[in-house]
């Protein structure tokens, strides 16, 4: 399972990366003792890869992404979706949820 962003993708060198970019999930960490008004505090570790070729041929993900940090942290995952979804569906959704903020809900899609 990973993310596709349809639209362009920015990097720190000036550079882009056109559509079709993909988002994977490297690691999640959920801070369960910590939740509070039925929401657990997460971040969620993830690589960029520049294509879905580039993704599935295991080229190295990219470096240097302007829009966004590819380490989300401040996410917010709801205990009821954490004790109903797979742990890799919930990560999904949630760096979804703040890639759809920037690129808007028809630019990102999930993929698998």
């Amino acid at each position: 399972m990973y993310i596709k962003i349809n639209t362009t993708v920015n990097l720190s060198s000036g550079l882009a990366i056109p559509a079709g970019s993909v988002v994977t999930i490297a690691e999640g960490y959920a801070n369960i003792k910590d939740k509070k008004d039925g929401m657990i505090p997460a971040q969620v570790a993830t690589f960029v890869y520049a294509s879905e070729a580039a993704y599935t041929q295991g080229l190295d993900p990219v470096s240097g992404v302007a829009d966004f940090n590819p380490v989300f942290s401040g996410l917010e995952l709801s205990v009821s979706d954490y004790a109903t979804k797979t742990a890799e569906g919930l990560l999904v959704d949630a760096v979804k949820g703040s890639l759809v903020a920037i690129y808007g809900e028809s630019n990102v899609e999930v993929i698998g």
